[in-house]
């Protein structure tokens, strides 16, 4: 397998000179930016190509390593090749290979190859990258081989339906940023009883590293702990009233329907209805929710 590598930023060296030192073979790189494929070729000890039939010509795998946006570019700009037997594969966590539009006319196979991995430095990322899990989709006979390759470096490589890419970046995205969402939306709170934020954070660290411990280990369920685990109504209810007409309360009242679906798998029997209505209130109405905690006090 001969691959070359469309695209020199951290994706495309991090993957260029990771695979080359486990002895793959991978030709060069192709850029817009010239510098770039330079320093990316320099650095992994392969060929800077000046043009896209160049790097074509010379590889039977391209591996497009660009922004989400440019790879549809890419492609109508090879699409006119001789491409018979190769395989084309980009790295986005978000489009699928659909994106190779009309490649059973070229000869060609396509697939989408997404690391879930944080390439935080051009020069540095590929140093851990052994550790990535990866999700492959698209046409067999494109990602099998590729498949083969990284399991035998040592990676698990996870198989995904294009119809689902979307969904499946979209669950990507809310484990990586909506966490830090909740995070600041925690840290705001704190803020609003008194604390500095570096006393917040502090407060929480153990906190988030437990919870983030638990879950990884043990699963959501295991995990949960608080008020929706132990059926506190009158806790949870005291919470949405002094988070009312906030934010931070819609976020609680969000989250707090899932953790109840979680609260029923781990205590199966147990009626949670009066937790589940808690949070499904719509409008804020004293009397109903008095009724519904326990605390009528008519």
């Amino acid at each position: 397998m001969r691959i070359g590598i469309i695209g020199a930023g951290r994706v495309g060296v991090t993957m260029g000179k990771y695979l080359g030192d486990a002895g793959v073979e991978v030709t060069g790189f192709y850029s817009k930016t010239t510098q770039s494929a330079v320093q990316a070729a320099e650095f992994t000890d392969t060929t800077v190509y000046k043009t896209l039939q160049d790097i074509v010509e010379a590889s039977d795998t391209l591996m497009i390593t660009t922004p989400d946006g440019v790879i549809s570019e890419v492609w109508d700009c090879i699409a006119g090749y001789d491409l018979t037997g190769k395989i084309l594969c980009h790295c986005s966590g978000s489009l699928s290979s659909n994106v190779f539009s009309g490649i059973e006319q070229t000869g060609a196979v396509g697939c989408s190859i997404h690391p879930m991995y944080a390439f935080s430095d051009r020069f540095t990322s590929y140093q851990n990258f052994s550790t990535a899990y990866l999700v492959a989709e698209g046409m067999p006979a494109a990602y099998e081989p590729l498949a083969q390759m990284f399991r035998e470096l040592g990676h698990t490589v996870l198989y995904l339906r294009a119809e689902n890419k979307v969904k499946y970046h979209a669950a990507v995205a809310m484990v990586r940023n909506d966490m830090i969402a909740l995070f600041q939306t925690v840290l705001d709170l704190l803020e609003q009883c008194g604390f500095a934020r570096e006393d917040s954070v502090g407060l929480l660290r153990p906190l988030v590293m437990g919870n983030v411990s638990n879950m990884l280990d043990k699963g959501p369920v295991a995990a949960l702990t608080g008020p929706v685990d132990r059926g506190d109504t009158e806790t949870v209810h005291k919470h949405l009233d002094a988070l009312a007409d906030s934010e931070a309360g819609e976020v609680y009242r969000v989250l707090g329907k899932v953790l109840v679906k979680i609260a029923e798998q781990k205590y199966k029997g147990r009626d949670d209805t009066a937790m589940r209505q808690l949070f499904e209130l719509s409008d804020r109405n004293p009397t109903e929710e008095q009724r519904i905690s326990g605390k009528d006090e008519t």
